[in-house]
């Protein structure tokens, strides 16, 4: 992209200008009547856009400043102040848009219109989050697959909150844990989900999108056809992994087969042991928890799951995600219940408070203590 050329203050007619193929400015109805009241009350009070002006000196298009030209433009005005900047081609006009208004009110779905357009006119999908100079976590988005019909309805919705409040942010965490999940209904079904747990006809001051650790839990039922994930395996083997490097053919013999090798690492040293151990327990998320009668499990606290891990000398492995919930006793209770690490607790239900009584009377004389728990207040 051509360096940019200014020449300030330059009165530019309306008529002139078009609009950038790509926005990825969100402008609310408040804002724009806000706008409207200013030009109304003092013209020279609106600040000056910012316009590309193609090679050809013919085309020029708003970069920054389309709400301004549409509040305007209903008031028989028909120039406004513009900077200039002169750039080769209309691509280089969209990145020079997004790259005015990075720390604007921005609609993040259409982040994908600007890749896909840059895309369409020859650049290169690696190069683009530098050409558009994106921060970290817009960089990221593009990585990320949403699915057609989840942004529409995300779009949808944005249209609705614009039409209400002043200012409306959309989360990239958000676009994120949507399309964390496969299935394009899914992904629909968790959009509507979200709207719904979003309070109604709030102060623009109380309306804000559900947090992460809301969207994790709820959007975990989603994800459940996804957490039996393949096992990640640490092994070595007498002799068999030097064996099966040299000599490609004996693998066909080997207990792997060919098509479980991306799952497999063979591991040589007690060095490399120790790293394996280090990649399952050091993550911030996960803990790894033994039970008193032996059986180790990693915990992950993002996604609300627990897998069983089996070790010896040789070998360590992760199993794919039993989906089972993890419950867990609050420090204060277990010390109530006078919990010693590795003491055992039995659970058992009961209909009617005489099932219950009966059941004390009967082991009144060879149990220590009897909790009873109950859904209502006793």
């Amino acid at each position: 992209m051509s360096e940019m050329g200014f020449e300030k203050d330059n009165l530019v007619p309306l008529a002139a200008l078009k609009e950038c193929p790509v926005r990825i400015t969100l402008h609310t109805d408040p804002q724009i009547e806000m706008i409207k009241r200013t030009a109304r009350a003092d013209p020279e009070g609106i600040p000056t856009i910012d316009v590309a002006e193609l090679a050809d000196e013919k085309t020029m298009v708003i970069v920054d400043g389309h709400a301004r030209v549409e509040s305007i433009r209903s008031f028989g005005i028909d120039k406004i102040r513009a900077r200039l900047h002169k750039v080769q081609n209309m691509a280089d006009a969209v990145i020079l848009h997004v790259r005015l208004n990075q720390r604007s009110q921005l609609n993040p779905l259409k982040f994908y219109d600007a890749f896909e357009y840059l895309k369409e006119n020859g650049f290169d999908s690696n190069e683009i989050p530098k050409q558009l100079r994106l921060s970290e976590s817009y960089s990221r988005l593009l990585k990320i697959s949403l699915a057609a019909k989840p942004r529409a309805l995300l779009e949808r919705y944005l249209d609705d909150l614009v039409s209400k409040y002043s200012l409306v942010h959309l989360p990239v965490y958000v676009i994120e844990a949507i399309a964390r999940i496969k299935e394009e209904e899914n992904q629909a079904e968790a959009v509507n989900m979200m709207i719904q747990m979003i309070p109604q006809n709030v102060s623009e001051f109380k309306f804000s999108f559900p947090s992460y650790d809301q969207l994790e839990i709820a959007f975990s039922s989603f994800r459940k056809e996804d957490k039996e994930r393949e096992p990640i395996i640490f092994t070595v083997k007498d002799g068999e992994a030097d064996k099966e490097r040299k000599d490609p053919q004996s693998r066909t013999s080997s207990s792997f087969a060919p098509e479980d090798e991306p799952r497999i690492r063979m591991v040589p040293s007690k060095e490399e042991i120790d790293e394996a151990r280090e990649i399952i327990g050091n993550v911030p998320h996960r803990a790894l928890v033994k039970c008193p009668h032996g059986t180790k499990y990693v915990v992950d606290m993002k996604d609300h799951t627990i897998s069983e891990v089996k070790e010896d000398d040789n070998v360590i492995s992760i199993g794919g995600d039993s989906s089972e919930p993890v419950f867990m006793i609050p420090s204060e209770y277990a010390k109530f219940l006078q919990l010693d690490y590795g003491d055992p607790v039995y659970f058992k239900s009961f209909d009617t408070p005489r099932q219950l009584l009966k059941f004390v009377d009967d082991k009144k004389d060879r149990i220590r203590r009897t909790v009873l728990i109950s859904p209502q207040r006793i």
